[in-house]
């Protein structure tokens, strides 16, 4: 975790703005005592001094902690964005960036482990419930722009939420928008005899992968300027539940003409 309270005054603090020498610190959501750790290569981080059934910030990486600092100070740097903080508890939810957008609270939630759609469907009606609308970011990869790719359920989850699209975070406030494709595979002809004598062919077609898909590279976005917030209606279809769903979309987004991702949406 990166930020925690500071016993002596009750504030919240970053960690990279403290010394072990300004604690004792506390965490923030079990109130349970934390220790400062830094190093040359790792970022400075809280984590809780003993065994805990606490479950924030407890296996994050190092990944994580870095993309949730960098989204946090390029967003500070901005003036007209206001009340940015890190890990802020909203109750039942704590994004791991959130702050007041152009009047709008955004919950900003970057997800690198792997969760399930029920965990990301319950955030996100919570959300909801509170008014905040949210933007879950991944972290982009290389292999997005691959032949192929292998997307994980809750991504596919997302997609389907975001109306046929995903977020990547590269650096800062940049994101990357794909869309998923179905992955067609070539199955070459083969021929060959049968014992009989007879001919027999097989292949010579293209089937759809079950696995795969082709990841479709849309615009380059940034979170401060290309984002507007945008109600989403429930929808079940394709296997997913998608709940009413407070969301933080790209500016560019169109309807799309397919009924996969039926057109309900609402400004604000």
């Amino acid at each position: 975790m990166l930020s925690a309270l500071r016993r002596s005054d009750n504030q919240t603090v970053i960690a990279k703005s403290q010394t072990r020498a300004t604690g004792p610190f506390l965490c923030i959501e079990c109130k349970g005592e934390v220790v400062l750790r830094s190093g040359a290569v790792r970022m400075h981080h809280f984590a809780h001094s003993n065994p805990s059934r606490c479950q924030f910030g407890q296996g994050e990486s190092e990944t994580h902690r870095r993309c949730k600092m960098e989204i946090y100070d390029a967003l500070k740097m901005i003036p007209r964005i206001r009340e940015v903080e890190l890990e802020r508890s909203f109750g039942t939810v704590r994004p791991d960036v959130s702050a007041m957008i152009d009047g709008v609270r955004v919950a900003i939630e970057v997800q690198i482990s792997t969760l399930s759609p029920k965990t990301i469907r319950h955030r996100t009606e919570e959300y909801a419930r509170k008014g905040i609308h949210v933007l879950w970011l991944l972290q982009w990869s290389p292999y997005l722009d691959g032949q192929r790719y292998n997307p994980r359920l809750w991504e596919k989850w997302v997609h389907t939420a975001y109306f046929g699209r995903v977020y990547y975070w590269v650096k800062g406030l940049t994101v990357i928008s794909y869309s998923f494709e179905p992955h067609l595979k070539h199955i070459p002809e083969s021929s060959w005899y049968s014992q009989t004598g007879e001919a027999m062919f097989a292949g010579g077609y293209t089937r759809r992968s079950k696995r795969f898909r082709t990841a479709i590279r849309g615009k380059t976005l940034s979170l401060a300027n290309d984002f507007i917030p945008k109600n989403r209606d429930r929808w079940d279809g394709n296997g997913f539940s998608i709940p009413f769903a407070k969301l933080f979309m790209d500016v560019h987004y169109q309807p799309p003409q397919s009924n996969q991702y039926p057109q309900k949406f609402r400004r604000k």
